[in-house]
């Protein structure tokens, strides 16, 4: 029987009985703490991941910032600074609505409805965005893919036209 405490709670034969038993009670408050931790642990892992990939992308972009290092496409550095910025952006918006939502819920005003209206807005229109980004830089990326070379130029020490590094490829 998948609700038995439940049941017995209802039933006849446990009207007898106090239904705050202690012992009962801290059993479900001890599993009840342990699904909101475990969901709070599992949220909390998800938020580093989600994170981490942006930041990647703007540790590279400003890495390799400099045209030297992809002459055949110096955009490429530029896509990567702007889609992880965008990213970023993204989360915490996302952040701040859910944020929002739960603090202004009780309030029952005009400002409850509309900021989040339009944050909800900006989230869509940088998803967007985002999104035609990702088409214009992978065109950008994919377009260089037979002409591309990752050596560099040791014996006369410069870095020849289609060059592309291999971290920013």
């Amino acid at each position: 029987m998948k609700y038995k405490a439940l049941d017995e709670l209802l039933s006849a034969n446990g009207a007898n009985r106090n239904p705050l038993d202690k012992t009962e009670l801290k059993s479900w408050i001890a599993l009840i703490v342990t699904a909101v931790a475990a969901t709070s642990i599992f949220g909390l892992v998800w938020l580093i991941i989600l994170l981490a990939v942006p930041i990647i992308l703007l540790v590279i972009g400003t890495r390799y910032r400099d045209p030297r290092y992809c002459p055949i496409e110096p955009r490429i550095s530029l896509f990567l600074i702007v889609s992880g910025s965008v990213a970023l952006a993204l989360i915490t918006l996302n952040i701040i609505i859910s944020v929002v939502t739960i603090f202004l819920t009780s309030l029952r005003s005009l400002l409850s409805l509309i900021l989040p209206f339009i944050l909800t807005i900006i989230i869509l229109f940088s998803g967007i965005f985002s999104f035609i980004w990702l088409i214009i830089g992978s065109v950008w990326t994919f377009l260089i893919n037979k002409q591309v070379t990752h050596e560099y130029d040791t014996t006369n020490n410069f870095y020849t036209y289609n060059y592309c590094h291999p971290v920013l490829y």
